[in-house]
């Protein structure tokens, strides 16, 4: 039997929260649905809301969906205080699968320099970090700007990731407007996941207006989800080596390219996106029929 990936998703989850970005959850099922995936916890940072919301969203989204048995644990509310009992299991999972374990970071990074501080050599014992995040020009959504999240609400952290991190690979907010999921084609995919997919898309529904009222689209980016696709599916990807040169100033706006030191890493490019959607949608089919209650 092949061993299973040993992996820790980082993430600011507000799916089901009203007028939060679902694609953290999307990503959450995408892992559940995975067999080569052992999810050993969720570690929870803020972004997309306040750290109490997202921990008690995912604890009760874990609950809900019958995974009880995965940890949830709680990150730090900001970065002044960077020790939590989410940067103390990441240290503690570097050391059990050193050289082996895997992390998808899709919010703010608090909690990654958190397990370096609390555990020297942190960033050197996990074997791939896949970030969603950053940009590499002003970034558009439909025409209209919006402003980077995840690595500018703790540049410093980013920074040390970027930095310090083996194997690190970008889903930039660039690369990432190709995971755009149309309305029509999203709810089509969820009415095939059964029971589940009724109760994911009723969850999900407001996403779609605040898109089409605020970008004018009738879809949404599915951003996350690209970071962990490019790690664990990278036949569906393009891997491009790129050098960047991120400051903590240029970070505070999510910008890649600052002028500082150069760092040599991965921002991947969705291949045919034809076949990155179809993977996606079985995926989320097979995760759902293996839920509890699940059809």
């Amino acid at each position: 039997m092949e061993k299973k990936i040993p992996l820790i998703f980082d993430c600011d989850n507000t799916m089901g929260v009203p007028g939060c970005d679902v694609d953290d959850g999307l990503t959450l099922l995408y892992l559940l649905g995975l067999p080569e995936v052992e999810l050993l916890g969720i570690t929870c940072s803020y972004g997309n809301n306040t750290q109490e919301t997202v921990y008690r969203n995912t604890l009760r989204m874990m609950q809900d969906w019958g995974r009880g048995d995965i940890p949830v644990l709680r990150g730090a509310d900001s970065k002044t205080d960077r020790r939590s009992p989410a940067a103390d299991f990441l240290a503690q999972m570097s050391r059990r699968f050193e050289g082996q374990l895997c992390i998808i970071a899709t919010g703010a990074m608090t909690n990654l320099l958190g397990a370096e501080e609390a555990d020297s050599g942190f960033f050197s014992r996990v074997r791939a970090f896949s970030l969603m995040g950053g940009i590499t020009e002003p970034l558009l959504v439909g025409g209209r700007p919006m402003a980077e999240l995840n690595l500018s609400c703790d540049s410093e952290a980013a920074l040390a990731v970027l930095r310090q991190g083996r194997r690190v690979q970008i889903a930039t907010a660039q690369n990432s407007l190709r995971s755009f999921f149309p309305k029509k084609d999203c709810l089509a995919a969820l009415r095939r996941c059964g029971r589940w997919g009724a109760q994911l898309e009723e969850q999900i529904a407001y996403w779609f207006d605040i898109y089409e009222k605020n970008w004018g689209l009738a879809g949404f980016v599915n951003w996350d989800v690209m970071a962990a696709v490019q790690l664990l599916h990278p036949e569906l990807v393009r891997s491009e080596e790129c050098g960047i040169s991120p400051t903590e100033e240029s970070l505070r706006r999510g910008m890649l390219h600052g002028g500082g030191e150069s760092i040599s890493l991965s921002l991947p490019v969705i291949g045919q996106q034809e076949a990155y959607f179809r993977h996606i949608e079985q995926t989320w089919i097979t995760a759902c029929r293996m839920l509890t209650g699940g059809e």
